[in-house]
């Protein structure tokens, strides 16, 4: 089973929300609160609520701000929509520069 949450980190196939509570760390109550603040999506087109192989990545990290910085799941919920905002950001600044003549 874990190399099956391995391989989906990389990949769009779907994980079922029991795999993402023991891969991620998180207790089922915290994966709520992400998903309250649409932090993360479940897959839209499944009839239970399973989630794409790349939301395991947002809430491992979810689970290391709550592990390093005794956050709860509101405080997950905001540092990570700032950490992808500053993300976005910091890619687009990127790209910018790259376009300027040198």
């Amino acid at each position: 089973m874990h190399d099956h949450i391995l391989l989906t980190m990389d990949s769009e196939a779907l994980i079922a929300i029991d795999e993402l509570i023991t891969a991620s760390g998180l207790a089922h109550d915290e994966v709520h609160v992400l998903l309250e603040f649409g932090v993360i999506q479940p897959a839209v087109s499944h009839p239970t609520l399973s989630f794409h192989g790349h939301t395991l990545l947002l809430a491992r990290r979810a689970a290391r701000l709550r592990d390093d910085f005794g956050l709860n799941a509101a405080g997950m919920a905001l540092a990570l929509t700032y950490l992808e905002r500053i993300e976005a950001l910091e890619h687009k600044l990127q790209e910018l520069e790259a376009s300027l003549p040198r």
